[in-house]
């Protein structure tokens, strides 16, 4: 029967048992923490110690405590206990405690044992100081199980003076998530280190090998976990602590989710002894099937026998371990190991494996030295096989492949695709898809088909559309495939094609748009022999049919579209096939190109959008840009000339002119117009290509590097303690009404587009975010739906060219905190006030702003009768809804009773974050 008992019993009944046969046994440990399965919230907790065994104390009894408000005492005689003697007077103990959390949260597993053993250089006192480690768990049903980091490399190893000490704890992750490191300091107790802990690099203890004095490097590797002493130069016993974070990528972010400190200890020895020498694989990339074997060597300078460890999640994984021979034996140097792993689909991941070599000579006096290197291996996904790919009825296309072979093991099958052939082989160990490729479609792992419907508009006639698959590995491992080769078809010109929608006037009124097709060269003329006639529709945007009309039956193949807006308006543009009179089917849509500049100090940024059925982004069509100003003067405003030829292949459709073109840099008084020249083509021969369409002519003003002036900010309210007094008790919602003057004194730029709004919940130190963005016209806002009343804001001014000014004045708000407790209650059963609550009527009477309670109630002889903390129970309920029982549940008889307390508050004001609760309640029935 497992022992519960209470911290401060524990704690007495230790103290009071303290000597020497008590005093020297715990070097080092940890904590890890295994859910059991997918249906319970039930956990193996394992407390391993690395104790003393010159000492005659068992590991145990140690309290831990699992950050739910239960504890248990480590009982050798009912829970799993193994017993390792690992040599050089050290024992492995391991205790597996199972435990099950009563529902979702954060929580921090605790294990505080008496004593370290004696003599440890770097803190006070070790032999009467506790030993204390911890581990952290997120339990989040929205982030799948989690299990802590395993570590498999025992945390007590040898150095000698003078010479470079490594250790790594061999930490793999059994979920797939990425760990970090980073140094901690040994505790003796949650939060409290031990008494006068000393980094081992200081020069009490250290030794710079590289300059010969006194002072060296301690630290760990954050993302490899190398734990490096160089060099250590006191011989002695030395306790560190380092924790291992792990994070997984949730929304697109990396999230801490846990984390494990290890406690370990360092033995250094004077010694002449040289250290042993690895050598390793080169790193390696395999697809999921592979069979990796391969050879770790080592030596010793002094010719000592040498003994080769291998650790790491490969030989620790349930499916398909890794195995190495011989397995730590000594041996005459230089020494062998054969290392041998087949791979399968289940070892898919996006990281790659760590295997953690070790190497220890065996000297004939002195310390045993060891090193240790990493050796990584990356496992990705084969690539998914084409079947066939057929064109179908309405200009889409079937696509088929094999059945994956590692299909156990992925997520989903992603369909890629682009316009034309990209014929390219992946570099080794490349996986997922280069850029150039638009996501079509994701099937399961159980589909080999996907019919590509291009959005229900169906494949433009004259492209030719080429695919790729790829596999994609679930979370949290992630992972994915080497990608298929490419498969391509062209779409057959069964229906008109259209090649140009070209602006050929921009204005608001009188603007005009050229618009040509081609006929239907594909079409089977059996069927339809025509004559044929086009139906011409127009709608507005770069898509859809926003205020569609037709523009009329014609048997030419173009139009000139006028009396457009195409100074503000973009236009797309459909042909219908009519063979006698009876439609036939309907071309691929097309836009006119949209032309939008973007101020920039003393230049201009174009950028420029369409939607078209054609490829507009071929290497060896450059796309022209057209200014009507080469130069300061005004007399060629109307006068257009070519400034730029872009690659778009390179740079996108975007072009900076800062006049470099011609060295004449940009005057900020000056209008400056433009357009472009798009250039494009289908596959399809007998076309003219390039096809070339213009936009609209856009004109704007360069600016300088003038920043505006930080505007004055006032907060209008509602006042807190006013606004609250209108809300229900678990109102989360509050509102800000703010206002802001712009400030055009000084050297500030005068013409502004906007303003920035910025807050924070954390006070005028915190992280300010950006919150509202709002035109140059206006001068207030009201923030609504906030989730607490308390933060700070400030606020900035933007001009034309994106220009930010400094923040203006900080302007800050606080919660306003309130707790009321009755001083009666009748606990008669009639559902009236029978329980000691916080007040929840009236409304400003409620908890607010109440991050915590906690109370003590005794009766009039000072007997506690009643504790509560709303921190240690999982819904933290601040009203505290006491029955009038006593701990043991029986009724209390009526009377007067003493409550003292305290209540915490969410303020900002740390003065006021914390209040005493002191005073009387009567029980009435």
């Amino acid at each position: 029967m497992k022992l519960k008992i209470s911290v401060g019993l524990f704690f007495t009944f230790l103290l009071a048992g303290i000597s020497s046969a008590w005093a020297t046994h715990i070097r080092a440990g940890e904590i890890i923490a295994e859910r059991i399965s997918v249906q319970t919230l039930t956990y193996r907790i394992t407390v391993v110690g690395y104790t003393d065994t010159r000492s005659s104390v068992d590991f145990g009894p140690g309290l831990v405590n699992f950050g739910d408000g239960r504890e248990v005492q480590l009982n050798t005689e009912s829970d799993i206990f193994l017993v390792e003697p690992l040599g050089n007077q050290i024992e492995k103990n391991t205790f597996v405690i199972t435990h099950t959390f009563q529902g979702p949260g954060e929580y921090t597993i605790r294990f505080q044992e008496f004593n370290r053993n004696d003599l440890t250089l770097n803190m006070d006192n070790s032999v009467d100081t506790p030993f204390y480690v911890e581990t952290k768990i997120t339990i989040d049903p929205f982030i799948g199980i989690n299990n802590s980091p395993v570590l498999t490399i025992p945390p007590v190893d040898n150095g000698a003076v003078n010479v470079r000490f490594i250790h790594n704890p061999g930490a793999y992750d059994p979920d797939g998530d990425s760990l970090a490191y980073e140094l901690d300091i040994p505790k003796q107790a949650f939060q409290r280190p031990v008494n006068n802990y000393r980094d081992p690099n200081v020069s009490e203890f250290s030794f710079n090998q590289e300059s010969g004095a006194p002072g060296a490097l301690f630290s760990i590797d954050e993302i490899f976990g190398d734990l490096v002493w160089d060099a250590p130069g006191t011989a002695g016993q030395f306790n560190v602590a380092f924790k291992i974070k792990e994070y997984r990528k949730l929304e697109g972010e990396w999230v801490q989710i846990g984390y494990v400190v290890r406690d370990m200890q360092i033995i250094i020895e004077n010694s002449n002894n040289k250290r042993p020498e690895l050598i390793l694989p080169d790193d390696i990339c395999v697809e999921a099937g592979t069979l990796i074997e391969e050879i770790i060597q080592g030596s010793d300078p002094d010719g000592d026998p040498i003994k080769i460890e291998v650790f790491g999640e490969p030989l620790q994984i349930d499916n398909n371990k890794a195995t190495y021979s011989p397995i730590s034996e000594f041996q005459p140097q230089p020494g062998i190991v054969n290392f041998s792993w087949q791979t399968v689909c289940n070892h898919v991941r996006a990281r790659e494996y760590e295997v953690r070599v070790r190497i220890t000579d065996q000297p004939r006096s002195g310390p045993a030295l060891v090193d240790i290197k990493t050796w990584r291996i990356k496992v990705i996904g084969p690539p998914p096989v084409w079947d066939e790919l057929t064109q179908m009825q309405g200009r889409t296309v079937e696509l088929n492949w094999d059945p994956y072979v590692c299909a156990n093991s992925a997520k989903e099958m992603q369909i890629w695709r682009r316009i034309n052939s990209d014929p390219y082989v992946p570099d080794s160990c490349e996986t997922g898809i280069r850029p150039g490729y638009e996501l079509v479609g994701i099937t399961d792992m159980e589909t080999f088909s996907f019919t590509d419907l291009n959005g229900g508009e169906g494949l433009a006639p004259g492209n030719t559309y080429c695919y790729r698959l790829v596999a994609a590995y679930p979370e949290p491992r992630l992972g994915e495939s080497v990608v298929s080769e490419e498969i391509c078809i062209t779409i057959d010109v069964d229906v008109p094609i259209l090649t140009n929608v070209s602006v050929e006037a921009t204005d608001a009124i009188e603007g005009e748009i050229f618009v040509k097709w081609t006929p239907p060269y594909d079409i089977d003329k059996t069927q339809f022999p025509g004559p044929y006639t086009y139906e011409l529709l127009r709608s507005e945007g770069f898509t859809g049919t926003q205020n569609r009309v037709s523009l009329g039956i014609t048997s030419d193949t173009l139009f000139t579209d006028t009396g457009l807006n195409t100074e503000n308006l973009v236009y797309n543009y459909k042909v219908v096939l009519l063979d006698q009179g009876t439609k036939i089917d309907t071309s691929s849509s097309a836009s006119s190109v949209r032309l939008e500049p973007t101020i920039i100090n003393e230049a201009i940024e174009l950028n420029w959008t369409f939607t078209v059925p054609w490829n507009n982004q071929i290497g060896e069509y450059k796309h022209e840009v057209y200014r009507n100003r080469t130069d300061a003067e005004v007399a060629d405003a109307d006068t257009f000339v070519k400034i730029a030829e872009v690659d778009v292949t390179q740079n996108g459709f975007s072009y900076l002119d800062d006049g470099s073109f011609n060295g004449v840099p940009l005057v900020k008084e000056i209008e400056y117009c433009y357009y472009v020249i798009t250039k494009g083509a289908y596959n399809v021969e007998g076309l003219i290509y390039p096809l070339e369409n213009k936009s609209q002519i856009i004109c704007a003003k360069p600016d300088d590097n003038r920043l505006p002036c930080p505007p004055v900010l006032t907060f209008e309210g509602p006042e807190c303690a006013a606004y609250v007094a209108d809300q229900p008790c678990n109102s989360s919602s509050f509102e800000h009404e703010l206002s802001w003057v712009p400030d055009f004194s000084g050297n500030c730029d005068d013409e502004l587009s906007g303003f920035k709004l910025y807050f924070t919940s954390e006070g005028e130190e915190g992280e300010f975010t950006l919150v509202g963005e709002y035109s140059s016209l206006q001068l207030q806002a009201t923030l609504t739906n906030l989730p607490t009343y308390r933060g700070c804001y400030y606020i900035t001014a933007v001009d034309r060219s994106g220009n930010e000014s400094e923040p203006s004045n900080v302007v800050c708000v606080d919660n306003c905190p309130s707790y009321n407790l009755p001083n009666a209650f009748t606990p008669n059963g009639d559902g009236i006030n029978d329980t000691f609550s916080a007040f929840d009527n009236p409304f400003s009477e409620c908890p607010r702003f109440v991050t915590g309670v906690e109370l003590f109630i005794v009766n009039r002889w000072g007997v506690e009768v009643f504790r509560y903390n709303s921190l240690e129970s999982n819904e933290n309920d601040v009203f505290i809804r006491w029955n009038g029982r006593d701990k043991n549940g029986n009724e209390l008889p009526v009377g007067t009773y003493f409550y003292s307390g305290k209540v915490f508050f969410d303020v900002l004001d740390p003065s006021q974050q914390e209040r005493e609760l002191k005073g009387t309640i009567q029980i009435l029935r």
